[in-house]
């Protein structure tokens, strides 16, 4: 699944305009990417988690 067929799937899941959909996605992708850029540790419970790696070597 891609970004926009989450927020088609979005839409129609909550009977929202495609608009309003893709302003939620936008928002969650900016939020998650802001929390990783503060280091901090992202979970969705039942999906997964993302942390930014410490070590690079």
């Amino acid at each position: 699944m891609n970004k926009s067929q989450l927020t088609e799937a979005l839409a129609k899941a909550e009977n929202i305009t495609v608009k309003k959909a893709e302003m939620v996605v936008k928002a969650v992708f900016e939020n998650m990417a802001d929390a990783l850029v503060q280091k901090e540790r992202i979970e969705i419970r039942g999906f997964g988690s993302f942390k930014v790696p410490t070590d690079f070597s």
